[in-house]
């Protein structure tokens, strides 16, 4: 008895054992994939994956911010005066002005703009530009350190890839007594170890499991394949948990929202044209189809960006010096608005060329209140041909050019050219070989040019270099309608513009403009009027030319109204940079009734069989249709199916009764057919009955 309860407890100490070990071997291989525990550094979680995942990241990043960077800084950003000479979006090269004052101020604009490059957000992004770099080298490092890590059962087991069955069964017992469940019943991790020292030796021993590994690379089989992102180790340690969480919390509720509402403050008060809102109301307002240049500098001066513009007591003395100077050609509107009456004397004094009676702060405030106006002028453009108002329009587009070119309103187009000033002008405007213009004065050879004596010889090469750089513009124009060899009333009329620079060879392009007093760089642009002669000069299409190319084609449609007839158009090409330049076409255009053009409609057989095939609609519509006289057929009562059963079987029976009189009446017709050949037979058979007797005597024999 003793023996057998000996037996007997020896027994469920070992089912205790075997139960344990099962429950350690659970407990291990749920902490093998959940990673839960503190001792997660025994599993070797991988830090390789996150290197090579950071680095993708870091060089897509780090790359093209500094190509860009670089190019910023040695060549300046988009627009810059030093970007150019550059290239057009075609690839043509732009060619620059080679006037000494704009090689100076092209050079001053450079050393400005490598000034300006070093400011606080040129060394933020050094900053940042550079820890990335340092990051990347870094991971690289650490990538020839580290590898992805796999299921190596050689490794697991800490034996030589050559090693013997032997010594790899003596690793296996070493290792497993080591982190046997059993022997550490309160380690979790242990257990998991020890699920991999079981594995590894089954990949080692077992020839099904070898196979597998062999094969694919694990001993359990093929497995599904599994994509990620390579996150690090510290992520996943517990003591980081809350700090990981409450950055992850600043992000989302402080940064990103902080981000978004400063950015939404900065542009929720600019149109698309980057136009202050207010701007665009306040030219609504004002600007009318009688305004013309005399106006457009106090309108620029009341612009929201303009008004924006901080105001110094200090320029009081100099302002009032430099308002005694300038000629102002109408009453002020805002007399008592302090900034637009500083700011509209600057641009007056400007015109005039009053820049060495500006103090240096004085001359600050008017370069960047020039900056502002190309936009604000272009948004003036655009309202006034919103409005079909030509003449506002190309009056806005003269006070645009005026503001380039440094002049008046009363200004005279030659003074465009470098080195003149109204001594010149006076010479070049009388006496024999004498130009009011400034295409005629640039036409005639060096040596008939008048008012050049007193000019030194680099005076005059900078006239020729001007001459050389000026736009000579051939433009030609056809009205037509596409597939069409007339116009018809209600047609759409494509007029096609072509346009070519005389002065630039193949591959080249325009560059900025002659400005000297202009404080950025400036591309001409041309702007393309479609107008019918009247009063009004009403604007029937317009279109915006910046192709700086040799050769620029541009289209303009309109819809043909009105009566049949001939119409004569105008069509307008003005530049924007230069004043003198532009360009006008007339145009005839014989428009006819809608009865008076025989159009023939040509359908391509392919065409007509198309129109044959139903439609996706009618395709559903149909199927639909169907659908609908099943259900109906359905949902009809007994008494209405059999109702219409019985109209169906007394039609049927009409028409079988129908069919048999029809059969009758056809049978009667041939019998009596068949009566009048017999009657006939018989007629005959008697005449021939006669002549037998006659002959033979025979007449029964011809019955």
């Amino acid at each position: 008895a003793g023996a057998a309860s000996s037996a007997c407890l020896s027994d469920a100490r070992g089912a205790v054992a075997v139960v344990r070990a099962r429950a350690a071997g659970m407990s291990g291989f749920k902490d093998t994939f959940t990673k839960s525990s503190e001792t997660d550094d025994l599993l070797g979680y991988d830090d390789a994956a996150f290197y090579y995942f950071a680095s993708s990241v870091l060089v897509t990043l780090a790359v093209p911010w500094t190509y860009y960077f670089v190019k910023g800084t040695l060549f300046g950003g988009p627009g810059e005066p030093q970007d150019v000479p550059g290239k057009s979006k075609s690839g043509s090269t732009q060619v620059t002005c080679k006037t000494s004052t704009m090689v100076n101020k092209l050079e001053e604009e450079g050393k400005k703009g490598g000034q300006r490059s070093c400011g606080v957000g040129w060394w933020f992004q050094l900053v940042v530009l550079a820890a990335m770099w340092f990051s990347i080298y870094f991971v690289f490092t650490q990538m020839g350190v580290e590898e992805v890590m796999g299921f190596n059962p050689f490794k697991i087991l800490e034996v030589e890839a050559t090693a013997s069955a032997a010594d790899i069964k003596k690793a296996y017992r070493k290792m497993s007594l080591v982190y046997h469940p059993d022997k550490n019943t309160n380690d979790p991790a242990a257990a998991s170890v020890f699920i991999q020292i079981t594995k590894a030796y089954n990949a080692l021993t077992d020839p099904v499991a070898k196979a597998n590994y062999e094969k694919y690379g694990n001993p359990d089989g093929p497995q599904m394949t599994k994509v990620g992102i390579g996150l690090p180790k510290f992520l996943l340690e517990k003591g980081n948990h809350l700090k990981i969480l409450a950055a992850f919390f600043f992000l989302l509720l402080f940064v990103i929202p902080t981000t978004a509402i400063c950015y939404y403050q900065r542009t929720k008060n600019y149109a698309a044209n980057g136009v202050l809102i207010e701007t665009l109301q306040f030219m609504e307002h004002y600007i009318t189809e009688s305004t013309r240049v005399k106006n457009g500098a106090e309108l620029l001066a009341a612009s929201a960006e303009s008004r924006n513009m901080p105001t110094r007591m200090d320029d009081q003395p100099a302002m009032t010096k430099l308002k005694s100077q300038v000629d102002q050609h109408m009453k002020p509107k805002f007399p008592n608005h302090p900034a637009i009456v500083k700011n509209s004397i600057l641009l007056m004094a400007h015109m005039q060329r009053l820049h060495e009676l500006m103090t240096p702060e004085l001359r600050s405030d008017l370069n960047e209140l020039l900056k502002h106006s190309s936009k604000i002028t272009q948004a003036m453009i655009e309202y006034a041909c919103a409005r079909d108002w030509f003449h506002t329009a190309t009056s806005m587009i003269d006070f645009k050019r005026s503001l380039v070119q440094a002049l008046d309103v009363k200004s005279h187009q030659l003074l465009q050219i470098p080195h003149f000033d109204e001594e010149i002008l006076r010479h070049c405007m009388r006496g024999k070989n004498a130009t009011a213009t400034l295409t005629g004065f640039l036409s005639k050879p060096a040596e008939e040019r008048k008012g050049l004596k007193g000019l030194t010889p680099e005076q005059i090469l900078d006239i020729e270099a001007f001459a050389l750089h000026l736009s000579s513009v051939e433009m030609m124009a056809e009205i037509s309608v596409e597939d069409e060899s007339e116009v018809v009333v209600g047609d759409i009329a494509t007029v096609t513009v072509q346009m070519k620079r005389t002065n630039l060879r193949e591959n080249e392009a325009a560059g900025p403009v002659h400005a000297p007093f202009f404080p950025e760089a400036k591309y001409e642009e041309w702007w393309l009027f479609l107008t019918e002669p009247s009063p009004g000069n009403k604007v029937i299409a317009m279109e915006r030319v910046r192709d700086a190319d040799q050769f620029v084609e541009t289209k303009l449609r309109f819809q043909v109204l009105g009566k049949p007839g001939k119409r004569k158009l105008e069509l307008h090409a003005w530049n924007d940079s230069y004043v003198g330049i532009d360009k006008k076409l007339e145009l005839t255009l014989d428009v006819l009734e809608e009865n008076e053009s025989k159009r023939e409609i040509f359908i391509h057989k392919e065409d007509e069989e198309l129109d044959l095939i139903p439609t996706l609609f009618q395709q559903l519509m149909g199927d639909f249709g169907q659908l609908d006289e099943d259900s109906e057929d359905e949902h009809e009562p007994d008494d209405s199916k059999a109702g219409k059963a019985g109209k169906a079987g007394a039609e049927e029976a009409k028409a079988k009764a129908n069919g048999a009189k029809e059969e009758k009446a056809g049978a009667a017709d041939d019998g009596d057919e068949e009566s009048d050949a017999e009657d006939e037979a018989k007629a005959k058979g008697k005449g021939k009955g006669k002549d037998g007797d006659a002959s033979s005597g025979s007449s029964s024999d011809s019955d």
